[in-house]
């Protein structure tokens, strides 16, 4: 089932020509956030589960509006858009649309967050899934290591869909 409903989100992407295509792009990253939210367990449940987007006003909204009706964990929660390095420990997952400084990675990669980005070297970085684009689809790397180090579990499912780090 998990990997009839990844691959419909790694479909080809539409031309470079199209409008609509970075828009699409961002709806496919949606719906892998929420997928990896959903596969992923925490050694400690939280009350209230934040979702947040670092840096990203226009992702944020586009994750509210799509999240709206869904039924994301098994607490309370929240969406925030963020850009106050300060804020990131309230995250449960965070999301790094676009590049970020090692800086700032460096403050989340020892914490249980769920830290997904698209920045070229993101795991080696201390992230723990890594969004890129290959022959025209959306494809993802888990840093397991990583991600069992900081109390997080991800669906031995979810693992066998990672794609190998691309150079």
């Amino acid at each position: 089932m998990i990997f009839a409903v990844i691959s419909f989100f790694a479909a080809p992407l539409c031309s470079a020509a199209d409008a609509d295509a970075a828009e699409r792009e961002n709806k496919i990253k949606i719906a892998y956030l929420y997928h990896f939210s959903q596969f992923t367990e925490w050694a400690v449940q939280p009350s209230v589960f934040n979702y947040c987007v670092y840096n990203d006003a226009h992702f944020s909204e586009m994750l509210k509006q799509a999240y709206l009706d869904k039924k994301l964990v098994n607490t309370v929660t929240d969406l925030n858009s963020t850009n106050i390095e300060s804020n990131l420990d309230t995250c449960q997952l965070i999301f790094f649309p676009n590049s970020v400084s090692t800086d700032i990675l460096a403050k989340v990669k020892d914490k249980p967050i769920l830290s997904i980005g698209t920045q070229k070297n993101f795991s080696q970085f201390g992230g723990i899934i890594y969004l890129f684009e290959e022959d025209q689809k959306i494809h993802f790397f888990i840093n397991n290591d990583t991600a069992l180090r900081v109390g997080l579990k991800i669906s031995s499912q979810l693992l066998s869909l990672s794609k190998g780090e691309p150079l």
